[in-house]
């Protein structure tokens, strides 16, 4: 039942939330009251921690709110806001996107740069720290959020560059009146930083042009008979890339799409995910029906599966691109409803470890021995990352219905520490008029076992070095919050490696002869790179814990 709470305004302030979990968080804090109603919460509300250890909260707010002593917003609809804090708990800035805004992805890069990208919808004022707000409008006499947009902020907070984009219908489909505009939409659901290049998963429907990129929608046509008939949009997705600097120069990397115009079949991208190490970009797609798979080297490749109303065949399609060389592998699993569960999550690399999270049917995509139970499970697929061979699958194999199908597990989010996953997510009931969330769970998986364990309802979590964070939500008390826990660093990939001898004066190192240094953060991530070089400098990084890598040995530093 929603909650009607009649309140002025809100306070961010810190405060002792008791984990449900064995551990303690080192510190915690809530926002409460920052809506009337549980519906306005943003349940998928993302969350970063960069180099230095600073957590990054989003969120969404109907009410006035003040983040501890920085900032005090009031809304303008369903607004969003972005706060940072220090390793210590500490509000350091605070900035809002005010009017329909919602923030779905968030990233940040070795300069502790924070990039978030959303949808939205009208007129929306996306903050800065300066003052110096910009005014986005979305796709014009739209109410919907069908619009996104990126914004990249500075350390302090300053907004350094938006970009907004939307999709049109099609023009050959336009001109037969028989389809609705307001039903084409983007939504960037993934970011992920190398180097200067920013990179976006999404789905979308309708034609979309953006910059250099240019993708077109597909549709299906529905003939009713006597010359009537119906054009409804069918989803396509793809990877992009942007400049991380100013977020333009829009780039396909990746397209996954039907032909334009079909009759009688629903091929569809059910989602996508990507991530990067430092150098090569991961991504992941599930796909049915007839598609065809665009890739970074102008290549492209057809994939066909079963389908029929008793039997869905849906594929996994994995890819690494690196330097314009592609390489995939495809997975598959049938399904037997036409109600889709399968959805992707987050992707993480750690070491030599590419890991995929996401929820299936039936049987796995990545070890069809694996069944799911009731509706569907959510996974986590641990791949060689050179090779994307599966080295191990674990599932939560929770009955969460007790043979109920109206019962399905959503994940929220995915952490990689150690070789360790947690899989955190929820179990909704999906049968109408009694839709609801009935409980929540969490998944500690390695070497393809999962155990379960106690956890709060989390929208989304991530680990950086030594930080881990996870927002959190009580739809019951309107509220949400923040906890923070210190975790062992990782070793993967460098407890094996033999130390590396180096002199240091200051942040620089100096080696005994030249060396082809790559320097990495904890994520695994490779910052910056020198060749031959007698000594590395590590001055335009920001504080942190980094390694420095000639291949064969490897030094850990703190900035």
């Amino acid at each position: 039942m929603k909650k009607l709470l009649l309140i002025a305004a809100c306070n961010l302030c810190l405060a002792g939330v008791q984990a449900q979990t064995a551990e303690q968080p080192k510190w915690s804090n809530n926002l409460s009251m920052a809506v009337l109603e549980a519906d306005e919460l943003n349940l998928s509300a993302p969350a970063a921690v960069d180099n230095a250890g600073n957590v990054y909260a989003t969120g969404s707010f109907t009410q006035p709110i003040a983040i501890g002593n920085v900032a005090y917003f009031e809304p303008i609809a369903n607004s969003a806001y972005l706060a940072k804090y220090n390793a210590e708990g500490t509000a350091l800035w605070a900035v809002a996107l005010r009017g329909a805004a919602t923030i779905s992805s968030i990233t940040t890069d070795a300069q502790n740069n924070v990039y978030v990208a959303g949808t939205l919808a009208g007129t929306v004022i996306v903050g800065s720290t300066d003052d110096k707000n910009v005014t986005l409008n979305g796709k014009d006499g739209v109410l919907d959020e069908v619009s996104s947009f990126i914004a990249a902020y500075n350390a302090d907070g300053v907004l350094k560059a938006t970009k907004v984009m939307w999709t049109q219908q099609n023009a050959e489909v336009a001109a037969t009146g028989m389809n609705e505009e307001a039903y084409a939409s983007v939504k960037i659901n993934h970011l992920a930083i190398a180097g200067d290049k920013l990179y976006a998963s999404a789905l979308y429907t309708g034609d979309l042009t953006v910059d250099g990129l240019d993708w077109d929608g597909a549709y299906n046509m529905l003939d009713f008979g006597g010359g009537l008939c119906f054009y409804t949009e069918i989803t396509s997705g793809g990877v992009f890339s942007v400049s991380a600097a100013t977020l333009e120069n829009a780039a396909p990397v990746a397209h996954i799409g039907a032909t334009k115009l079909m009759s009688g079949t629903m091929p569809s991208v059910e989602s996508i995910s990507c991530t990067t190490d430092g150098e090569t970009l991961y991504l992941c797609f599930i796909g049915t029906d007839t598609l065809t798979y665009t890739k970074a080297d102008g290549s492209s490749e057809e994939y066909q599966f079963e389908y029929a109303p008793d039997a869905i065949g849906r594929g996994y399609v994995v890819s690494s691109v690196k330097d314009g060389v592609v390489n995939s592998k495809l997975f598959t699993t049938t399904s037997y409803t036409e109600a889709s569960y399968s959805v992707l999550g987050d992707m993480k690399v750690e070491g030599n470890v590419l890991y995929v999270s996401g929820m299936f049917q039936n049987a796995c995509p990545f070890n069809n021995e694996l069944v799911a139970q009731d509706a569907c499970d959510v996974f986590a697929a641990a791949l060689d990352k050179a090779s994307l061979e599966p080295q191990w699958v674990a599932q939560s194999g929770l009955a969460e219905g007790n043979g109920d199908i109206n019962n399905n597990e959503e994940l929220t989010a995915m952490t990689v520490n150690n070789g360790e996953v947690t899989l955190y997510g929820y179990v909704y009931h999906t049968k109408s008029g009694e839709e609801g969330i009935t409980s929540t769970f969490a998944y500690n998986c390695a070497n393809g076992t999962a155990t379960a364990s106690e956890a709060p309802f989390v929208t989304d979590a991530a680990i950086n070095g030594t930080t881990k964070v996870l927002l959190t939500a009580d739809q019951d008390k309107l509220e949400t919050g923040i906890e923070v826990y210190t975790v062992p660093a990782s070793t993967v990939g460098v407890e094996s490696v033999k130390a590396m001898s180096a002199q240091r004066v200051g942040d620089t190192f100096y080696f005994a002869e030249p060396k082809d240094i790559t320097v990495y953060d904890l994520q695994g991530r490779a910052l910056q790179q020198e060749y031959a070089a007698t000594s590395v400098s590590l001055e335009n990084l920001s504080q942190g814990i980094y390694i420095l890598s000639d291949g064969k040995q490897s030094l850990k530093v703190l900035k």
